[in-house]
C-alpha cells in the first residue's frame, strides 16, 4: 500500500486535471480516465495502487467544477438535464453565480453525508442491501421508467375550445415523450450492441450520444433564442433560506443514492423520484437538490470501490480503475474519505474564482455568438473521441433532442438511450432484437 503522502501527491493531480478541465463544454472525467486506462496504461507513470486516488480526486472536481457548463453554457450530462431550466433562468436575471453557489452548497452538503455515513454504517449494510434487493433491479428499473411516464404534467391543451381537440393536444405532449424514449432507446441499443463505433472507442463510444441529447439540441435552441447575457452579479450572496438548503441537499442526497446503488438508474431519474417522494418545491431547493444528488450518484458510487466488505462496481469509473487495481484494505478506505474531503475544499475554492472569471467575460456577449463556440466544441470532442462515426452519432442524438423540444415534453425522457438497451440485455432479449431489426453484435 502507499503512503500517506503519496495518496496526496497522486490525489492532488487527479484534482488538478478536475479542475482545470471540467468546466470545458462537452468534457467528461470518464472519459479521461479511460484514456489512460487504454490508451496511455496508468502503469506507465504511476503505481496502480495510486490510480484509484487519482481517478478519485479527479471525480470529485468534475462534480463541482461541470456545473460551470449547465449554467454558463447550457451543457449538461444525463445527471444535470434536469437543471437547464432553472438554471437559464438565473443566468437570463444575471444570478449564473449565485445558481454556481447553490449547486456547490448541494454538492458540499452530499460531501458531508457521504463521508459521515461512509465512516459508520454503509461498510456494515451495504453488502445485506445489495443481495435484498440486487434480484428485484430490472424491477426497480422498469418501475421507474413507468413512472416517468406516469409523473409527465399535461401542460398544454388548455386553450383549446373543442374537447376531443383540447385531449389530443394534451396527450400528443405524452405520446410524443414516449417516442423520444424509444427512438432514443433504439440509438443507445444500435450503439451498444453493433460494431458502428469501433472497439477502440468502446469505453467512450456512448458520450457523443449524450452530447447530443443533452448538450448540442440546447446549444441550438440557444442559437434561435438570440438572448444578449445580462451583466452578471458576482458577489457570494444567495438568496435561499437554510430551510430550503437543508431540504434540498436531504432529497438529491436521497435520489443521488439511489442512482450510486442500482445499476443503470442514473442521476437524473434519482433526482426526479427523489424530488416527488420529498415535495421538492421552488428552484433554489431544486437546484441545491441537484447538486447533491449528482455528488452522490458519481462519488458515491465510485466510493463503493473502496468498502473493503463488498465487491461493488458501480459506474464507468469504478469498472475502468478496477481493471487495474482493487482497494482491499481499511486503511485505504480511510484515505479514500480523506481524499474526497480534500479534493472538495480544493473544488470549492475553484469552482466559486472560475465562475467570477466565465461570468465577467460572458455579461454583455449575445449568447448566440457564445453558444456557436460551444456548439464547435462539441462537434470537435465527439470526432476526437469517436471518429466520424462520433459525428453521425452525435448528429442523430441531437435530432432527438430536439424532438423532445418540439413536442415540449422532458428531456430526460432521452435517456431512454441507456435504459432501453441495459433492459433488454438484463432480461435476456439482445439477441432475440438484433434478429429482429436484421443486425450483426459488433462486440
Amino acid at each position: 500500500m502507499l503512503d500517506p503522502m503519496s495518496i496526496i501527491m497522486w490525489s492532488f493531480l487527479g484534482i488538478g486535471v478536475g479542475v482545470m478541465l471540467s468546466w470545458i463544454p462537452g468534457f467528461h472525467i470518464y472519459n479521461i480516465i479511460a484514456l489512460i486506462t487504454v490508451i496511455a496504461p496508468v502503469y506507465t507513470f504511476m503505481p496502480v495502487e495510486a490510480f484509484p486516488y487519482f481517478a478519485l480526486g479527479a471525480l470529485v472536481a468534475f462534480v463541482y467544477l461541470s456545473a460551470i457548463q449547465t449554467v454558463y453554457m447550457s451543457v449538461a450530462d444525463e445527471s444535470f438535464v434536469l437543471m437547464l431550466f432553472p438554471t437559464q433562468r438565473y443566468l437570463v436575471l444575471g444570478r449564473g453565480h449565485e445558481a454556481l453557489w447553490l449547486v456547490t452548497l448541494g454538492a458540499i452538503g452530499g460531501t458531508i453525508i457521504l463521508v459521515t455515513l461512509g465512516l459508520t454504517v454503509v461498510p456494515y449494510i451495504i453488502g445485506a442491501l445489495y443481495n435484498l434487493l440486487a434480484p428485484y433491479a430490472v424491477w426497480f428499473l422498469i418501475l421507474i421508467v413507468l413512472f416517468m411516464f406516469m409523473s409527465e404534467w399535461q401542460k398544454m391543451g388548455d386553450r383549446e375550445k373543442n374537447p376531443w381537440k383540447r385531449l389530443a393536444t394534451a396527450w400528443s405532449q405524452n405520446i410524443g415523450g414516449i417516442i423520444v424514449f424509444f427512438a432514443s432507446g433504439l440509438l443507445g441499443f444500435f450503439i451498444m450492441n453493433t460494431g458502428f463505433v469501433p472497439a477502440e472507442f468502446a469505453y467512450v463510444r456512448l458520450t457523443p450520444m449524450f452530447i447530443g441529447f443533452f448538450g448540442l439540441s440546447w446549444v441550438l435552441q440557444n442559437i434561435m433564442s438570440r438572448i444578449i447575457v445580462p451583466r452578471q452579479r458576482t458577489e457570494d450572496v444567495v438568496e435561499a433560506s437554510p430551510y430550503h438548503i437543508l431540504n434540498g441537499t436531504l432529497s438529491g442526497a436521497f435520489g443521488g443514492s439511489i442512482a450510486a446503488f442500482f445499476p443503470v438508474i442514473t442521476g437524473g431519474m434519482g433526482a426526479l423520484v427523489a424530488g416527488h417522494m420529498v415535495s421538492t418545491r421552488g428552484d433554489d431547493t431544486f437546484i441545491v437538490s441537484q447538486g447533491s444528488n449528482r455528488l452522490l450518484y458519481y462519488v458515491g458510487a465510485f466510493f463503493l470501490l473502496f468498502v473493503p466488505t463488498t465487491t461493488l462496481r458501480r459506474g464507468a469509473g469504478a469498472q475502468l480503475v478496477s481493471s487495474l487495481y482493487v482497494p482491499k484494505t481499511w486503511a485505504e478506505y480511510y484515505y479514500a474519505a480523506g481524499v474526497v474531503l480534500l479534493a472538495a475544499g480544493i473544488s470549492l475554492l475553484g469552482v466559486v474564482y472560475l465562475s467570477k472569471v466565465i461570468a465577467r467575460i460572458i455579461t454583455g456577449q449575445r449568447y448566440v455568438k457564445v453558444s456557436i463556440i460551444v456548439a464547435g466544441l462539441l462537434v470537435l470532442i465527439s470526432y476526437l473521441l469517436a471518429g466520424w462515426q462520433g459525428i453521425v452519432v452525435l448528429f442523430v442524438a441531437t435530432a432527438i433532442g430536439l424532438a423532445a423540444i418540439i413536442f415540449n415534453t422532458r428531456r430526460s425522457y432521452c435517456l431512454g438511450g441507456i435504459i432501453f438497451p441495459i433492459a433488454v440485455s438484463m432480461t435476456g432479449n439482445t439477441q432475440f432484437l438484433l434478429n429482429l431489426f436484421g443486425l450483426t453484435s459488433g462486440f
